[in-house]
């Protein structure tokens, strides 16, 4: 397995107790995708009055059609490369100079942190190139916020394919803020209104990258609705015509919920992410044993 972490652990490491995803993987036979080294990456989160501020460099056009550049060596199409049922209206947000620390790939490209997710990247097209991926964990804190966006970022990285990102995480979402910005429209909302107009237009934005789009929750504190599963799967199978490559969905911790349950249905895989010195092989079997096993296509650990 590639692996961001090379050569003999730091000395005030060098004592720790084994990290919990070696214990998991050969319980659950789980295939350790790539471990993401992020020891300095702090979780602080952009306050929503900051990303107020910085929503003023998101333009929402009326009813433009700003589809990410086609890939290198693609078919040119008209617009997006969807049937036109299917319509995406996408703003673009230039990022900050002040970026969140778990903007892996953007902070630093050419870091190991980075090319563990690239390895990842190549290992989910030896598992059969999934094109709806969900990234959870078994408990809150475990890093799949962190894996979501820069497993999102890397597979668009240089025109390789159209990405959506989307946020599921209606309890407490983080993508907003994490990215500065403002969504034109929740994805809550959306997914109400596509319920009942599933021909309306999505609202999407362009960020980080040419060939990602953000569909996002508002980073408001406003209490959130309970996941309605039906308008989810109507949700799914509509962006899968829009011409994206790969959905990546950050979604909620998979115990204390059955939101992922309802969500991995819609899915092509489930990623389930594991912070080192932190997660626990009891949480995780939990987990696992709350998924459907065909679903699970691997282990991510964040140390």
């Amino acid at each position: 397995m590639a692996d961001g972490r090379r050569g003999a652990p730091p000395r005030d490491q060098a004592s720790a107790a084994p990290s919990p995803s070696a214990d998991v993987a050969e319980r659950f036979t789980l295939p350790e995708f790539s471990t993401v080294p992020q020891a300095a990456i702090r979780h602080a989160l952009v306050g929503e009055e900051s990303a107020a501020q910085s929503a003023a460099t998101v333009q929402v056009p009326a009813q433009a059609d700003l589809s990410p550049p086609p890939r290198p060596g693609a078919v040119v199409h008209p617009g997006m490369a969807s049937p036109p049922s299917t319509k995406i209206l996408v703003s673009r947000h230039v990022l900050g100079s002040d970026l969140d620390p778990r903007l892996i790939l953007v902070r630093e490209p050419d870091s190991a942190r980075s090319a563990s997710f690239r390895v990842l990247r190549h290992r989910l097209v030896e598992k059969g190139n999934p094109r709806a991926v969900v990234v959870t964990s078994a408990e809150r804190g475990e890093g799949k916020t962190t894996c979501a966006i820069n497993l999102a970022i890397a597979l668009s990285e240089c025109g390789r394919a159209r990405v959506l990102l989307l946020e599921a995480n209606l309890r407490a979402p983080q993508l907003a803020s994490l990215l500065g910005f403002i969504p034109p429209e929740c994805f809550a909302r959306q997914l109400a209104r596509h319920r009942e107009q599933p021909m309306d237009p999505w609202y999407v934005v362009q960020t980080a990258s040419p060939w990602m789009h953000v569909a996002a929750m508002h980073p408001s504190g406003d209490s959130r609705p309970l996941l309605d599963a039906p308008a989810f799967s109507i949700a799914i199978d509509r962006l899968r015509l829009a011409g994206y490559d790969y959905l990546v969905i950050d979604t909620p911790p998979v115990l204390g919920s059955a939101d992922v349950n309802l969500i991995q249905d819609a899915a092509d895989g489930v990623l389930l992410t594991t912070r080192a010195g932190k997660s626990t092989a009891r949480a995780l079997r939990g987990a696992v044993e709350q998924l459907s096993p065909g679903k699970i296509l691997g282990t991510v650990l964040i140390d």
